[in-house]
C-alpha cells in the first residue's frame, strides 16, 4: 500500500539476496512491475517503464537533451572513465573502471534513469564502489548517501557509537568538509565537534 511517485507497492515477489528484496508494484497507468522493495523508501523507482518514456519524450521534445542536467551527468561519467585529460581519471578510468556498451548511448542511459528514479537534486551512485558503471550497479542518490558509498570512507567511534565522518557531520549539523579537514589535520576525537551541538539522535532513513 505504500507510494512511491505513480507505483504503489503490492505483494512481496522474492528475495535475490541479502539486500535485494524485490515486489509487485501498481502504476497509475494500470501496469504492474517488479522492482526492489528500496523503491517504496528510497524513492529510486517512481514509474513503469512505459511512463518513464513517455516522460523522457517529454523532455526530449521540450528541452533538448543535449541541455539537460542529466546529458551533463552522462558526458561527465564517460570523461571520467575513458577521457585521460579528465581530472578525475585517475580514480576512475586508470583504476580500471568503465562504462557498460550499452550506456555508450545516451538514450539507454536516459531511459534507465527516467525508469529509476533521476531528478535533478540526485547524482549517480555505483553500488559497488570498485564496479563499473552499468544498470545493476547503479542508482541516483543524495549526496550524504554517495559520500557514505566511498571506499576512501572514514569511520569514527565517539561516544560509543561508530559512524562515518558524513553520518557525524549530518549528526551535529556541520558541513562535512569542515570535519574532514579537522580529522585530516589530526584533531582528537573529542574536538572534532568543537563549536557544534549534536542535532539529530539517530540517522534515520
Amino acid at each position: 500500500g505504500k507510494k512511491s511517485g505513480k507505483l504503489t507497492a503490492l505483494n512481496f515477489e522474492y528475495r535475490a539476496d541479502r539486500y535485494n528484496h524485490f515486489r509487485k508494484f501498481d502504476c497509475e497507468c494500470g501496469n504492474k512491475i517488479i522492482a526492489r522493495k528500496s523503491a517504496e523508501t528510497s524513492g529510486n523507482t517512481k514509474q513503469c517503464k512505459k511512463c518513464a518514456s513517455i516522460r523522457m519524450k517529454e523532455i526530449n521534445t521540450t528541452h533538448g537533451l543535449s541541455k539537460t542536467r542529466l546529458y551533463r551527468e552522462w558526458a561527465g561519467m564517460i570523461q571520467r572513465c575513458e577521457l585521460e585529460t579528465s581530472t578525475s581519471y585517475d580514480r576512475y578510468g586508470a583504476l580500471g573502471i568503465s562504462v557498460c556498451e550499452e550506456w555508450h548511448k545516451f538514450e539507454p542511459f536516459a531511459e534507465w534513469s527516467m525508469e529509476n528514479g533521476y531528478s535533478d537534486n540526485l547524482t549517480i551512485d555505483r553500488i559497488d564502489s570498485t564496479g563499473n558503471y552499468e544498470p545493476s550497479n547503479c542508482r541516483w542518490v543524495g549526496n550524504l548517501e554517495q559520500a557514505n558509498n566511498k571506499c576512501t570512507n572514514v569511520y569514527v567511534e565517539y561516544m560509543g557509537e561508530t559512524h562515518t565522518l558524513a553520518e557525524w557531520a549530518r549528526i551535529y549539523g556541520m558541513k562535512y568538509h569542515c570535519l574532514y579537514d579537522r580529522w585530516k589535520k589530526g584533531w582528537k576525537t573529542d574536538e572534532l565537534f568543537k563549536g557544534y551541538s549534536r542535532t539529530e539522535t539517530d540517522l534515520g532513513e
